[in-house]
């Protein structure tokens, strides 16, 4: 099989901050719209649905949530199947990634279109549907893309510089949302409303997603850089299979409780900026800036670590660095430290556990895949990413959940930012959780099967 590189490269690894990008649109900015704080309502923002509880526990975005990333979690391993067994003459991975761009950025856009400008059961209705859609195409594009890494990649080597590749441009991706967002929303907001200055951001934000998911369609030729072919086995055989793994599963939940903690910093960051930093918007910009930089940095730094003292060790000293700086953050405003600084410090030192968990969990599923070919002739690489989507999809579910709850019992508001302060405290708890988990990831058996 020919290498993969040069143009083709960087094509394929440019579409990474095309879907990162959708992806961190809402993420960023859906609970900040969707459930302004109070002080933001007297500005002019619309509470679009309901903070209140019902039977104790659930609020209408958390079930919201919970219904599209079900919808989600049962579509990754469909569509993994679907493409493991593929026989297109596309291309079994590239034929999903054309059909699943285009949905993909529409539904994002339509996160913000609400039908009423009121709490309304009908928008909770409408939010639950237009999830579902968005969940369901986000798999159809990304399970394929990334059950790439392991065909295109032929060695550990390659792979590494596919994945960090692809960590430079999803953090590309999460600065123009991250940083370009608030930008464009304070240069929106001189000629129009709040909701309508969203609106125009997130348009102008998902057209450009849009443009940067193709580029993969157009570099990636199956037949030159990939030698698997399309497996024979059923669905359910090879869900089941790959649930068995142990090591896989080890691997799993140590790498989902770091995602639920970065999910947790993440959707709660301009909460954070507004109610413990006293800011408003456009200072997330400077945060993640120094965020992204100081990630961008580490990368080189990870992958060297990497080689020398192994991908069990990182992942483990990611877990605990993330916890620690997480619990910090939480601390904003409660120390004789200017609150803005101490934000600052603490999100740039989370920099570095951000590059590992973008560049190391897809090094070591596809290593894991490389074994499971071996031992049963079966190239299933999509059914291990999208059961680890299955998993993930609940968890980052879970996850805008827990916030949505934490929210309402304890306060979002200026006047009572009591549950945005314990947001990180409890994605903390998770990570360290995941950390436990991870000291029983058998590396050095892996490594022994790999050199055989």
């Amino acid at each position: 099989m020919e290498k993969f590189k040069g143009k083709r490269f960087f094509l394929y690894n440019l579409s990474t901050a095309g879907w990162v990008l959708l992806d961190s649109i809402w993420l960023t900015f859906a609970i900040a719209f969707l459930l302004p704080p109070k002080e933001k309502i007297a500005e002019g923002m619309i509470p679009f649905i309901s903070n209140e509880r019902f039977l104790g526990i659930i609020t209408v975005l958390g079930a919201v949530m919970l219904f599209g990333r079900i919808i989600d979690a049962v579509a990754d391993p469909l569509v993994a199947s679907w493409t493991d067994r593929s026989t297109s003459r596309f291309g079994r991975r590239r034929f999903f990634l054309i059909i699943g761009g285009l949905p993909l950025a529409i539904s994002t856009v339509l996160i913000f279109f609400p039908p009423t400008p009121h709490t309304s059961f009908i928008n909770g209705i409408y939010l639950a549907i237009v999830f579902g859609f968005y969940f369901f195409f986000f798999t159809v594009y990304v399970v394929p893309y990334l059950a790439l890494i392991p065909e295109l990649g032929h060695n550990e080597k390659a792979r590494i510089g596919i994945t960090t590749a692809q960590g430079y441009f999803s953090l590309i991706g999460s600065a123009i949302v991250m940083i370009g967002g608030p930008l464009l929303l304070t240069l929106f907001m001189q000629n129009t409303d709040y909701v309508g200055s969203y609106r125009k951001m997130v348009i102008c934000l998902a057209i450009l997603g849009a443009l940067l998911l193709y580029t993969a369609v157009f570099a990636v030729d199956e037949k030159k850089f990939s030698s698997a072919r399309p497996s024979q086995v059923p669905l359910i055989d090879s869900f089941k299979k790959t649930v068995k793994n142990k090591a896989f599963i080890i691997y799993l939940f140590a790498n989902i409780s770091l995602w639920f903690l970065f999910n947790i910093v993440r959707s709660s960051a301009i909460p954070i900026v507004i109610t413990l930093m006293d800011a408003d918007e456009a200072f997330a910009s400077s945060m993640f800036t120094i965020l992204f930089v100081v990630a961008a940095i580490c990368f080189p730094l990870v992958g060297f670590l990497t080689r020398i003292r192994g991908k069990k060790t990182i992942m483990i000293i990611s877990l605990g660095l993330f916890s620690i700086f997480s619990i910090f953050l939480s601390l904003t405003g409660l120390t004789p430290v200017n609150p803005k600084i101490w934000g600052l410090i603490f999100v740039g030192l989370m920099g570095f556990p951000a590059a590992v968990l973008i560049i190391v969990p897809n090094v070591i599923l596809s290593e894991l895949c490389d074994i499971d070919y071996k031992k049963t002739g079966e190239r299933r690489e999509a059914m291990y990413f999208g059961v680890q989507g299955f998993f993930m999809k609940l968890n980052l579910g879970l996850s805008t959940a827990s916030l949505a709850l934490l929210y309402s019992i304890f306060g979002k508001d200026i006047s009572n930012p009591l549950g945005v302060r314990l947001a990180p405290v409890l994605g903390s708890v998770v990570a360290l959780l995941g950390l436990i988990i991870m000291t029983r990831y058998p590396e050095k058996q892996i490594r022994d099967l790999l050199s055989k």
